[in-house]
Parts: structure tokens; sequence; C-alpha cells
């Protein structure tokens, strides 16, 4: 199970700073919705990655 919530973990921020990387260059910090919108992105990709996890879990 540790192995397990390693790779959940390393998944989550491959994710995460991709997502970061992309909308730091796309977005237009004086905008609180554009903001608002890229948060709610990475929480997107955070669940994505966390079903990712899940699935690929091995039942011993």
């Amino acid at each position: 199970m540790k192995i397990w919530l390693k790779r959940a973990l390393r998944t989550f921020l491959q994710t995460a700073v991709g997502y970061i990387a992309v909308n730091i260059a796309v977005m237009d910090f004086s905008n609180t919705s554009a903001a608002k919108t890229a948060v709610i992105g990475l929480c997107v990709s955070a669940t994505a990655a966390g079903i990712a996890a899940v699935m690929n879990l091995k039942e011993n």
C-alpha cells in the first residue's frame, strides 16, 4: 500500500506541475475569474490523477 500511495502522489504532482506550467504561460493575473478557473482546473486535474491511481491499484 505504501508503494501505491507514493505512485499516486507522484502522479498527482506530475499532473499539477504540468497544469500549473501551462496556466502560468497563458493566464492573465489581473482577472480574478481567470484565477478561479485555474484553481478549478487544478482540482479537476488532481481528481483525475487520483482516479487513475485508484484504477491502477492492485489488489493483493
